[in-house]
């Protein structure tokens, strides 16, 4: 389990563990008492167990997924983010006003430029609302990262003619590096059909059998998810 996910989403992680035990002990009893009803004696434990396992797995994930999702929904939005803030910055020569102009798609983002708009509204300058907004809990794809850097850190002597630190700084090498879809794509095509094929030549089709292949795949697929994405760090921490 990840803490410092379940930070980044605003749960306090003591309480997600305990919440987290409560809901796995609880299909495991649900499980258990559906099992002695259908009279699958031993079954019932061995499924039980699998129904706690996968229940308490995806739940203890759920945090990270959330930052994964968002990170990469982030990171498509880069591209046109980083135009945008590049054409706002040029236009109007502050960077104040060019974060009171930049809006996002993405919830996470947009919340975080709200706070920032809200901020600078108070009197902030671009670095300290930057700051009190705090990115590490709303910003999680590196290139957004990155253009938000280079943004707040534009030298003053040089804002009338723009920024050149905002000017192709997402390359598609970059972009590649970061989101690893093809991955995600073929594992997610693959996977069902190469279980299916194990189960059909061992002829495992029990109950057991097939919960087990269930929650192989599921897991296979998170820990795909998140190979996919990327980590990045605020203040030397990963996000």
């Amino acid at each position: 389990m990840n803490v410092r996910s379940w930070e980044q989403v605003g749960l306090d992680p003591r309480k997600a563990v305990a919440f987290t035990f409560g809901v796995a002990a609880s299909f495991f009893v649900l499980v258990v008492a559906i099992g002695e009803e259908l009279g699958v004696g031993s079954l019932a434990f061995v499924l039980a167990a699998l129904a706690a396992a996968g229940a308490g797995y995806l739940l203890s994930t759920a945090p990270r997924r959330i930052v994964r999702v968002a990170a990469f929904q982030q990171t498509l939005e880069a591209p046109a983010f980083a135009a945008a803030s590049n054409i706002y910055l040029k236009s109007t020569s502050s960077r104040s006003k060019t974060f009171l102009a930049l809006r996002a798609e993405e919830p996470r983002l947009g919340s975080f430029l709200a706070e920032v708009r809200r901020r600078v509204l108070l009197g902030y300058d671009a670095s300290s609302a930057t700051q009190g907004a705090q990115p590490e809990s709303h910003v999680f794809s590196e290139s957004v990262k990155t253009v938000v850097d280079s943004l707040v850190g534009v030298d003053g002597a040089r804002v009338e003619e723009g920024s050149d630190e905002l000017d192709g700084i997402l390359n598609s090498s970059g972009l590649d590096e970061e989101t690893k879809m093809p991955l995600l794509i073929a594992v997610s095509f693959f996977l069902p059909i190469m279980l299916m094929l194990f189960a059909a030549t061992t002829k495992e089709t029990g109950y057991a059998a097939m919960g087990a292949l269930v929650v192989l795949e599921v897991i296979v697929l998170d820990l795909t998810l998140a190979i996919s994405g990327s980590s990045i760090k605020w203040g030397g921490q990963k996000a």
